[in-house]
């Protein structure tokens, strides 16, 4: 019986599109529009009054509508069937089957009927305005694309949709890059772990060794308005030695043989190509010895269950030191102890770290001086909150030096703004420093504003940023490294040192009576393979000195997984004297 029936429906399906000697011939065709859907309908809902009361066959009102019992089965079209002609035919629809159903299950969904002209809100005048003059500052995006296309043979990256995606075979996926020097477990290296061993704490470590680090050298041009020319070639090793005891835990040790720390400079080894005389930089000093780690991790059973929240990270020893992006503090070795606490929320704030320094040498103060006197005390915290980042530090410097003591605190907020036209990265930062035994040069009284903001133009996966800063009075920072300069370094690549030999920063980075800002292309090629970075940028004092304008471009490419070249070039212009150029080429090995 119910193999008659499934014969019966199959030919039933097929017999509206082509001629069919089981179904009479005066039957109208299953996929007419006025009976087809009704007459499918009563093929799987029709009752089976023989089939046993245990069978599992589902009752007609738990059948589903044709189209989910039959997947498999391909409705040909019929010259008959009009989509466009659905109004006419309500059975088609729901009419007349929803009024046989007797389960009083509803068959269909509601019609949602669309409304034409419903478009998105308008944009204020205000925001017109302004999106107009960012968008007209991303216009020379593709001409400096086109020109760098074939300056240097490459291709600028673009945004790809599906319409242009094409097969391109298996590719291998590259190797993963070896450091140095690795025992017992891997960096970054797939595999099992060990395991390891138990301390009488309670911790588990697994110890390994890393070796690795950055190797620098280049040649720097740079013409001075004073005095002789600087050409030479230079070269910096960072190097360390990092012994893992766990994943929280670690050993790291740092030295930078070729380039000596002095009172307020580092002196590179380097050949003077004017004279060939050679400068010595050679050193042991150690550049960074430290010893971080998780106290909840070390003494777990101090904690078993996890509810006294001993989990307080801390470092201590030689280490560098960041806060406000660098400019509140930039400092690349200090000796100091820090304790974090991590993952605090509540009252709208997604996660609070806050971090307590104590630092007791190797302090520099804001000329980049040492001060063995020194001694800093500093409350860092960061909090996340739904629409920005927010980072609130203090900082205070007590000194019995001339430098002076000094209390400097900042205030930041970091957050994506979403435009009608586009979506901005931005962060606006507000610093000051007070002395609290009168002004010197290390310790000023001041306020520093500083702004960034990035997008994305349509259509690329390049960066524009324009940024600026506001330098009421004089700005110092508690604590600046012998390469980090003045605050502004921040900036650009115009008002950054290269960290790398005598070639310094083409536009002064220090904040006193001075505003100004830069505006940067940053374009991208060969699969983010080459990046190169146009800039243009300026500062005007406040209190009547000379500004300055300069020009610049910065070109990286990527050799290998461990070498990549850099080439940076500029040119300079202060009031009263003569352009200023400046050039360098930079060969730089990770491993």
């Amino acid at each position: 019986m119910r193999n008659k029936s499934l014969t019966h429906l199959i030919h039933t399906l097929i017999c509206g599109a082509m001629t069919c000697t089981i179904c009479p011939a005066d039957e109208p065709s299953p996929l007419d529009p006025d009976v087809g859907i009704v007459r499918l309908r009563d093929q799987f809902e029709g009752a089976t009054p023989n089939l046993p009361a245990s069978t599992d066959e589902p009752t007609p009102q738990e059948v589903n509508e044709p189209s989910e019992a039959a997947p498999g089965l391909v409705v040909p079209p019929s010259p008959n069937f009009v989509a466009d002609d659905a109004e006419a035919h309500p059975l088609f629809l729901r009419d007349e089957v929803e009024a046989n159903n007797s389960s009083g299950v509803p068959l269909f969904a509601d019609r949602v009927p669309y409304v034409e002209g419903v478009g998105e809100a308008e944009a204020p005048w205000f925001a017109h305005w302004s999106e107009a003059a960012i968008e007209a500052l991303s216009l020379p995006v593709e001409p400096l694309g086109f020109f760098t296309e074939r300056v240097t043979w490459s291709e600028h990256d673009k945004p790809h949709t599906e319409l242009e995606w094409h097969p391109i075979g298996i590719q291998t996926i590259p190797g993963r890059p070896d450091l140095l020097l690795e025992t017992n477990e891997a960096f970054l290296d797939s595999g099992f772990l060990s395991q390891g061993v138990t301390m009488p704490t309670g911790a588990v470590w697994r110890p390994s060794i890393w070796v690795f680090g950055t190797y620098r050298a280049g040649y720097n041009y740079l013409r001075r308005p004073t005095g002789r020319d600087v050409s030479e070639i230079t070269h910096r090793l960072d190097l360390f030695g990092q012994v893992n005891l766990s994943g929280t835990e670690r050993i790291l040790f740092g030295l930078r043989p070729f380039d000596e720390e002095l009172a307020s400079s580092r002196r590179f080894s380097s050949v003077d190509l004017h004279d060939g005389t050679t400068t010595d930089g050679l050193n042991a000093e150690v550049q960074t010895l430290f010893f971080e780690g998780d106290f909840g991790e070390i003494f777990p059973n101090l904690d078993p269950f996890d509810t006294m929240q001993l989990d307080l990270g801390f470092s201590v020893g030689r280490q560098p030191m960041l806060f406000q992006q660098g400019l509140l503090i930039n400092e690349d070795r200090v000796d100091a102890l820090t304790v974090t606490r991590n993952t605090v929320s509540g009252m709208g704030n997604l996660n609070l770290r806050m971090t307590g320094v104590y630092a007791w040498d190797e302090i520099n103060r804001n000329n980049n001086q040492d001060d063995p006197n020194a001694q800093m005390f500093g409350l860092f915290t960061e909090s996340d909150f739904r629409f920005s980042t927010v980072n609130a530090d203090v900082a205070y410097v007590s000194s019995d030096s001339g430098l002076g003591s000094l209390f400097a605190f900042g205030l930041s907020a970091i957050q994506r703004i979403h435009g009608y036209e586009n979506t901005y990265n931005t962060s606006f930062h507000v610093l000051s420093s007070i002395p609290t035994d009168g002004e010197t040069t290390a310790s000023g009284r001041g306020v520093l504003l500083f702004g960034q903001t990035s997008w994305t133009p349509h259509h690329t996966h390049d960066l524009v940023y324009l940024n600026g800063f506001w330098a009421i009075d004089q700005f110092t920072s508690p604590m600046r490294g012998t390469l980090g300069g003045g605050p502004l370094g921040q900036t650009g690549i115009l008002f950054s040192a290269a960290g790398l030999g005598q070639f310094g920063a083409p536009l002064s980075n220090q904040a006193s009576d001075v505003a100004g800002g830069s505006l940067g292309y940053q374009l991208f090629f060969n699969d983010t393979k080459q990046q190169v970075i146009f800039e243009i940028g300026g500062r005007e004092p406040t209190n009547g000195g000379d500004a300055a304008f300069a020009m610049g471009s910065r070109f990286q490419r990527a050799l290998n997984q461990h070498w990549l070249v850099l080439v940076d070039g500029f040119i300079a212009k202060q009031e009263s004297q003569a352009w200023i150029p400046g050039t360098r080429i930079e060969f730089m090995a990770k491993f």
